[in-house]
C-alpha cells in the first residue's frame, strides 16, 4: 500500500492512540483553546493575552503530569533511556533557570539583577513547554488536530494580511498601519515568520492530496486545491509583508518541502501518465511560487538591494557585538532571563545611543547573555536531539518514509524557518511563534513506536 498520503490530509476519522498516550478531557480542551488564542492578540505578546495563555498552559501541564507520572506512565513517543531523559531535561530548562537565577543563594540572594523580570519570563515559557510536551506525547489524533488548528490559524492570519492591503484601518486593530501587512501582529517580521513555519505543512497537505492514494475511507476523492489556495495565501502574504528574512526563510523551506515531501513512488502503470505526474506537479509547484510572487506585489524586491541591506544591518551588527560583550561579562551564570532591556544599556554602542533596545535581534546571543552556560547547554541539547532525529529519517532513505515520517520532515522544515530567522530577529520572544516552534520540534522528535496493529505494515512503525 502506498503510504505517501500526508497525515494532514488523512480522512477525519477516529485515530486510536496508544493507551499510554494522549491528554485527558480538560487538559485537551485547554490545549485547543491555547492554540486557538495564541495568534489572535499580537501573537500573545500582550499582558492579558499572555496571562490567558499561561493559565491554559498550566492546566495542560498539570494534566500531562497527572497522566505521565501517574498510572499510565511515560508516553512511548518520548522514547526510552537517555533520549527520553534528554527530551525531559530540555522541557525542564525553565526549572533549571529558576533554580539558578531566582532561588536565594547563601549570602548572595537571587542571582538575577531583575528577579521580577526573570519570573515573568519564566512564566511566559509555560505555553512553550506545554506545546512541546503535548506534541511529544499526544496521541496521533490529537497531534493531527492541533497541527491542523495551527495551520489554519496561520492561513487566517495570512488572509487578514492580504485584506489589509485594501487600506481598511479597522483591520489593524489599533496599530498605526505603518507596516501594510501584519495580520493581528505588531511586527511584520514576526508575522512573516509565523507564515513561513506553516508553509511546509501546507506543502505536505498538497502532495498528500495529489498522491496516488488520495481517497478517504468512504472512497471520496480528496482535492488538492484547498492546499493550493492555502499555500498561495501564505506565500503571497509573506511577500506582501516585505519582511526580508520572512520571505527568504519561507522560500528556503518551501523549495525543499516541494522536493522532499513529493510522493516517492508512482503507480505501477507508469507510462505517459506517470511522466505527466512527475513533470506536471513540479511545474505546478513552480507556478504556485510565481503566482504568489506577483500576488504579494513587488515592493519586497527593493528591500533586497545590497546597499540597503548593508545599511539596515549596521545597527544590528553593533547590537550583536555589544550583546556578545554582555554575554562575556555575565558568563557563566547569565544576566537573568528577561533582563536584557535593563542590563544592555551598559554595553550599548554610542553609535546607536539614540535607540532604546530591549531585544538583541539575535535570539541565540540574547539567550546566551541572559542565561549563560545553562542556555548554552539547553541549545546544545536541542541540537543533539534534532541531529539524532534527522539521522534516523535520512539514513533510512526517503523511499522508506511513511506518512508520519513525512510529517516529521515537514515539521522539521517549519522549525528550520524559525531557527534561521532567530539569527537576525526575535521570533522566539513572541509567545505564539515560540509555541508553534516548540510544537513543531516536539512532532519532529517523536520516536517511532512499534505497533502490532500497524494498518500500513511499514516496518511496523507508526506514531500511535
Amino acid at each position: 500500500m502506498n503510504t505517501s498520503s500526508a497525515v494532514l490530509n488523512a480522512p477525519r476519522r477516529r485515530v486510536s492512540g496508544h493507551p499510554l498516550e494522549g491528554l485527558g478531557g480538560v487538559a485537551w480542551l485547554a490545549a485547543l483553546l491555547m492554540v486557538a488564542l495564541a495568534t489572535l492578540f499580537r501573537g500573545g505578546n500582550r499582558s492579558v493575552a499572555l496571562m490567558a495563555l499561561e493559565a491554559l498552559a498550566l492546566v495542560v501541564l498539570l494534566g500531562w503530569g497527572w497522566r505521565a507520572l501517574g498510572a499510565q506512565g511515560w508516553p512511548p513517543a518520548l522514547g526510552a533511556g537517555r533520549w527520553r531523559v534528554a527530551s525531559l531535561a530540555l522541557a525542564a530548562a525553565p526549572v533549571w533557570v529558576a533554580a539558578v537565577q531566582l532561588l536565594p543563594w547563601l549570602g548572595v540572594g537571587a542571582l538575577s539583577p531583575t528577579p521580577l523580570a526573570t519570573a515573568h519570563a519564566l512564566l511566559a515559557g509555560l505555553p512553550v513547554v506545554a506545546c512541546f510536551l503535548v506534541a511529544l506525547s499526544g496521541n496521533a489524533a490529537q497531534v493531527q488536530a492541533l497541527l491542523r488548528l495551527w495551520l489554519w490559524m496561520a492561513v487566517a492570519q495570512a488572509a487578514l494580511g492580504l485584506l489589509q492591503l485594501g487600506g481598511f484601518e479597522a483591520l489593524y486593530f489599533g496599530m498605526d498601519g505603518a507596516e501594510p501587512v501584519i495580520g493581528s501582529y505588531a511586527s511584520k517580521n514576526t508575522y512573516a515568520n509565523l507564515l513561513a513555519m506553516a508553509v511546509p505543512l501546507t506543502v505536505l497537505g498538497l502532495w498528500g492530496a495529489a498522491g496516488r492514494q488520495r481517497r478517504g475511507s468512504n472512497g471520496e476523492k480528496r482535492s488538492p486545491w484547498w492546499s493550493v489556495l492555502a499555500l498561495l495565501t501564505l506565500l503571497a502574504a509573506t511577500l506582501a509583508s516585505t519582511s526580508r528574512t520572512g520571505i527568504a526563510t519561507a522560500l528556503l523551506v518551501a523549495l525543499p518541502a516541494l522536493a522532499l515531501l513529493a510522493p516517492a513512488r508512482e503507480s505501477a502503470a507508469g507510462g505517459r501518465g506517470g511522466w505527466l505526474r512527475r513533470l506536471g506537479w513540479p511545474a505546478l509547484a513552480l507556478g504556485l511560487l510565481a503566482v504568489a510572487l506577483f500576488m504579494g506585489g513587488l515592493d519586497w524586491v527593493e528591500r533586497f538591494d545590497a546597499e540597503r541591506l548593508a545599511a539596515d544591518d549596521a545597527v544590528r551588527a553593533l547590537t550583536r557585538e555589544a550583546t556578545w560583550q554582555g554575554a562575556l561579562a555575565y558568563w557563566p551564570l547569565g544576566s537573568g532571563l528577561g533582563s536584557y532591556a535593563w542590563v544592555f544599556p551598559r554595553f550599548q554602542s554610542p553609535e546607536v545611543g539614540a535607540y532604546w533596545l530591549d531585544l538583541a535581534h539575535n535570539d541565540y546571543l540574547q539567550i546566551l547573555m541572559e542565561t549563560g552556560a545553562l542556555g548554552l547547554v539547553a541549545m546544545a541539547l536541542a541540537l543533539a536531539l534534532m541531529g539524532r532525529r534527522a539521522l534516523q529519517l535520512f539514513s533510512a532513505g526517503r523511499g522508506t518514509w511513511n506518512s508520519t515520517d513525512r510529517l516529521a520532515v515537514a515539521c522539521g522544515l517549519g522549525l528550520l524557518a524559525t531557527l534561521l530567522h532567530a539569527w537576525v530577529d526575535y521570533p522566539l520572544r513572541i509567545p505564539a511563534n515560540a509555541m508553534l516552534a516548540a510544537f513543531l520540534l516536539g512532532v519532529f522528535l517523536r520516536q517511532p513506536v512499534t505497533s502490532a496493529a500497524d494498518p500500513q505494515k511499514v516496518k511496523s512503525r507508526t506514531y500511535v
